[in-house]
């Protein structure tokens, strides 16, 4: 048993459980595996007040990579390529009016498709963190309960939206 700020469970499933309950000491638990922990360690957890940050939240981006490729295969462009050419124009503009030379102003270029994805994975990201975070502080709650909550009623939303009935 050591005692850490952070741990962070990233290989399988239960690997926290009743059996080494004993052994966590961390401030902070951070979710990298899919389902690293037991109820009964989160309710362990929230007894000692460690706070879990749930893998739900923390595995959100590979999920919402795999969309964001999932959209450029149904569209067969990629990300970006709508854009690119006003880019441009907006940056010769922008250089012309700064006075920039044609070859700094050739060097403002748009964003790359990689730039693309990580500003709007950092743009989801923290996004649904604040959210979980303010629900879990408004609702007294764990940030596994608040993500669930946020996520059952964003379903629910969809599903009346559609006119659905689930």
């Amino acid at each position: 048993s050591k005692n850490w700020d952070i741990f962070i469970p990233a290989a399988i499933e239960k690997s926290l459980n009743r059996g080494n309950i004993k052994d966590i000491n961390a401030k902070v638990i951070f979710e990298a595996a899919n389902g690293p922990m037991t109820f009964a360690v989160q309710e362990y957890c929230d007894k000692k007040g460690i706070v879990v940050v749930p893998d739900l939240l923390i595995n959100a981006g590979g999920v919402i990579v795999s969309y964001f490729e999932w959209l450029k295969g149904l569209q067969h462009i990629r990300l970006g390529r709508l854009t690119k050419g006003w880019e441009q124009k907006s940056s010769r503009n922008l250089g012309s009016f700064l006075g920039l030379t044609d070859e700094k102003i050739s060097g403002l270029q748009g964003p790359t498709e990689k730039n693309i994805v990580y500003t709007a994975l950092e743009e989801i990201m923290c996004s649904s963190c604040d959210s979980v975070l303010k629900y879990a502080q408004e609702n007294r709650c764990s940030l596994r309960v608040a993500a669930y909550s946020l996520t059952i009623t964003k379903i629910a939303q969809t599903y009346r939206e559609a006119g659905t009935v689930f």
